[in-house]
Order: C-alpha cells, then structure tokens, then sequence
C-alpha cells in the first residue's frame, strides 16, 4: 500500500475527531423532515464519485465501508462508526450520502458538535447551501461554545458565502475575540482580513496586537513594517 493512500485514509480519520457539547439539537434550518433516514437506507450503497482517487486508494475506501457497514449492522447505535461512515462517504466524494449520514448522526447525538460541524462544512464547500451551513454550525456552537474554530467558520461562510457578508464576518470575529481573549488564531485572521480588503488603519491595529502576542514571528513583524510603509 503506497504512502498516499495511507495519507487519504489518515485525513479521512483526522476529520471525524471533534469533541461533543451539550445544548438540545433543533432540526430548524439543518433538516427538512421530507424524508426518514434509517440505517438500512444510510447503508445501502457507498457510490465512488471522487475521480481523483486511485484505483487503491478507492479500493482501501470500499474496504473501510465494508467494515464499518458490519459493524453498523451488528450495533447500529455505533455513534463513532457512524461519524466515520460520514466521513468515508465524503472523501468518495458521496456529498448527499455523506450529508445524510451527518444529520443521522445528529438525530443520534443531538447535544453532540460533531456532526453538526461536518455538516457545516459539507454544505458550505461541497454542497453549495449557505443557510444550512450557516445553521449547522451555529447548532456547533450551540453544543460546544468553548471551541474558537467554530468561530472561525462561520466567520468564513459569511465571507466566502453570503453577498453581504463582510460585516457579519468582522463582528463574529470581533465576538469570538471577545470571548476568547490574546488568541493569535483569532486575532492573525483578522489581521490578515483588515490588510486584504486594504482597511490599513485597523489592519495595523490588529497587526501591533499580533505582534504583541507572538513577538518571535518575522512574518507578522514583516507584515506590519509593510502595512506602516502605505499608511
């Protein structure tokens, strides 16, 4: 087995491992109740379409299914099996199955982030729905408002995916800073975001405050020293 496919099969692991939070799970938004998931349906089939994997690699994703799908089969309430189901489906490129499976999970495990973060992040990239990825990963949130990266896509979906999103992407940023204080992974993005859409007063603002936080970095140093040379 080449080094590549054991790469695939590692990210694929890596992007199930989110912790779980602890609100009630609302369908508003996420689920439209038009149909009834159940396992034998989420188990039926595991279609291929990723055409960027190589004949192993796709073989070694058969595999996994294969196994995870016994294993479904013997204890349907394998809530990890199921996240990893999710994930499976995805890097197949199974972007409806996979989603599906994610909103099964989050029926299972309601007060769980997990799902609801995967979720966000299908319909943001490869399903192309906004309000939804917007909705699921407000439900993230919701379940586990202690991690910051929720923040952080969020800000990204009003960014990246609503008409007028640069204002709500400021202030979930500016929120999520209030919230979590001198994190430079908060703090660095915004920066960035203030130097990119060229507002160099508040982008040297925030820059100072990196600097501050992370006063080895050469890079932000260097960032700032040019931001002062335009202002």
């Amino acid at each position: 087995m080449s080094k590549k496919t054991y790469l695939i099969i590692g990210a694929v692991v890596f992007l199930i491992l989110a912790v779980s939070g602890y609100s009630i799970y609302k369908m508003a938004g996420i689920f439209d109740g038009k149909s009834v998931l159940t396992p034998a349906k989420l188990l039926a089939s595991f279609p291929i379409k990723n055409s960027s994997l190589t004949p192993e690699a796709a073989s070694l994703f058969q595999q996994r299914f294969d196994e995870t799908k016994k294993r479904l089969q013997a204890d349907p309430e394998g809530f990890i099996d199921w996240l990893y189901l999710g994930v499976l489906k995805k890097g197949a490129g199974d972007y409806e199955g996979a989603r599906d499976v994610f909103i099964y999970a989050g029926q299972m495990r309601p007060q769980s982030s997990t799902p609801f973060a995967n979720l966000a992040d299908l319909y943001t990239y490869f399903l192309n729905d906004s309000v939804k990825a917007e909705a699921s990963i407000k439900q993230a949130m919701a379940n586990d408002p202690e991690d910051y990266n929720f923040y952080l896509a969020l800000a990204d979906i009003y960014r990246y995916k609503f008409a007028d999103g640069a204002a709500k992407y400021e202030q979930t940023m500016l929120d999520a800073i209030a919230k979590f204080p001198d994190n430079p992974n908060l703090i660095g993005p915004l920066a960035a975001y203030f130097r990119d859409t060229n507002q160099t007063p508040k982008a040297i603002e925030w820059y100072e405050k990196l600097v501050k936080l992370l006063p080895d970095n050469a890079e932000v140093k260097k960032d700032l020293a040019e931001l002062k040379k335009i202002q």
